[in-house]
């Protein structure tokens, strides 16, 4: 299959000149960094692809012109990047002049970060003493997030939590640390590689504490897509819950959770929680039994 993208065309089916200033409020660059914007048009971007094109079918049509605006040089990596997974021949039009075949390979080299095409550029954060390269959506959407990230020595890669619809992985790629598992804590090193499924017993946390900077390949495979489906993180250092997507955005205290006991007892019972994660009795509408305080 062929795909070329064309500046001056606008009856293409597929209209990413306009897709693009509507999720990246720009007429041609891409915004830096990684997260909100770039998930969400990549997302649009396949399904629209596959809608024409049959879902990566080797029995497509053979050609397929996609509408764009004049791209920056990272932004054009980007989408050339993106469909390059659609197509054998990728081009670029402008007026009556087509280019060669643009064609961008799906591979990242986790340990080179000085080689980098436009498309991975924009993909790294910075900072005093923080290093982050994320490479999705380079890889196409999936239900996949892979980053290389440095923790300087004294930090650590997040906090000690668990997730209920990630299943997450670590590989050591340079340095030593330790990782808090649960209630242990064990020594990792170049090469080793941790699973930590989903679920709540799945506590973790990896922290750079032996002297040295730590480099690790943070993976994540979502049970949807990144960001589709909402995730609750457990935080037990600082007694929260964070609950997490679309339509969800809110940090709760541990302690205002109740047990699964508690809620099959009370539930259809009138009383309202307190913050402190207790409970007073109440005359809420639609409850014939009020909650009770007991003695103690």
């Amino acid at each position: 299959m062929k795909i070329i993208l064309d500046e001056d065309v606008r009856d293409s089916p597929i209209r990413v000149d306009l897709a693009w200033e509507v999720f990246f409020e720009s007429k041609s660059a891409i915004p830096a960094g990684h997260g909100a914007r770039l998930i969400p048009f990549t997302n649009w971007l396949w399904d629209e692809l596959g809608k024409r094109s049959g879902n990566l079918n080797k029995n497509a049509k053979a050609e397929l012109t996609l509408a764009v605006p004049p791209l920056g040089q990272e932004a054009l990596d980007f989408l050339l990047r993106l469909v390059s997974f659609w197509a054998d021949e990728v081009h670029v039009k402008k007026g009556e002049v087509i280019s060669e075949n643009l064609w961008r390979k799906p591979v990242v080299n986790v340990f080179d970060d000085e080689n980098l095409d436009g498309s991975e550029r924009s993909l790294v954060v910075k900072g005093d003493d923080s290093y982050q390269r994320f490479f999705m959506p380079l890889l196409g959407p999936g239900r996949s997030f892979f980053r290389v990230e440095v923790i300087q020595n004294g930090a650590s890669a997040a906090r000690f939590h668990s997730h209920s619809e990630v299943d997450e992985y670590y590989l050591i790629l340079e340095g030593s640390g330790t990782l808090r598992y649960n209630g242990k804590e064990l020594v990792v090193k170049r090469g080793d590689f941790v699973g930590k499924p989903t679920g709540p017993d799945a506590t973790s946390q990896l922290v750079a504490d032996r002297g040295e900077a730590l480099r690790i390949l943070d993976m994540e495979v979502w049970h949807d897509r990144p960001y589709y489906s909402k995730d609750i993180l457990l935080n037990p250092d600082f007694g929260e819950i964070i609950m997490r997507g679309p339509g969800w955005g809110a940090i709760i205290p541990e302690e205002s959770s109740i047990t699964s006991d508690d809620f099959r007892k009370h539930y259809g019972e009138g009383y309202r929680r307190t913050k402190d994660g207790g409970w007073v009795p109440s005359k809420a509408r639609g409850h014939k039994k009020i909650r009770e305080k007991t003695a103690q």
